[in-house]
């Protein structure tokens, strides 16, 4: 009897210790309760590293995106084209051929380009053949003498067809010529002429 005492009061002291060395155990392995309470709060975020305050009140410059003297540059004139190769010839004076002592047809224009002066006849212009045959401006619209002050050469007749083009001299004043005269000077024979 006394040994079954004994022996209970040993188990049941070997219960209690075991119990409080499992408590003790289980206590141990919970977390530490102030490692929870305790917190950095510069651990998690630093709350500059998101956005700088300073960031958004900088000082812009005009000049990043776009140049602002661009839109009011000097703009030169002649870079886009050149002014004086755009400009159309003018017509100052016209008129057709017609036929004298040989069937002459076409027309002639006198034109203003680039500040010279030139007589033109165009692709439809043909003339009849001979030697010596020159191209005239003429005083008379319809010329019937050649005097040598009643008429200014252009020089000889470059081609008895086809389009063809004359320079007139600077010191030739147009406004005083009416016609446009096909003359053979060997013969002193008009071969045609257009009155301007």
């Amino acid at each position: 009897m006394k040994l079954t005492y004994l022996t209970a009061l040993a188990i049941s002291t070997m219960l209690a210790v075991g119990t409080i060395s499992v408590t003790s155990n289980i206590n141990t392995a919970q977390a530490n309760p102030c490692a929870a309470s305790k917190v950095n709060p510069c651990a998690s975020v630093n709350p500059c590293a998101a956005v700088n305050p300073c960031a958004a009140t900088a000082k812009v410059n005009p000049c990043a995106a776009a140049d602002p003297c661009a839109a009011t540059a000097k703009v030169d004139p002649c870079a886009a084209a050149n002014p004086c190769a755009a400009a159309a010839p003018v017509t100052v004076k016209s008129g057709t051929f017609q036929t004298g002592a040989k069937k002459t047809v076409g027309n002639a224009t006198i034109i203003n380009e680039a500040g010279k002066r030139y007589l033109e006849i165009d692709q439809s212009f043909s003339t009849g053949r001979g030697p010596d045959v020159l191209l005239l401006l003429h005083q008379e619209r319809q010329p019937r003498s050649y005097s040598s002050d009643s008429f200014v050469s252009l020089g000889k007749l470059k081609a008895f067809n086809g389009k063809q083009r004359y320079e007139i001299p600077e010191e030739v004043a147009i406004k005083d010529f009416q016609s446009v005269v096909v003359w053979c000077r060997d013969f002193n024979v008009t071969f045609g002429h257009a009155t301007l």
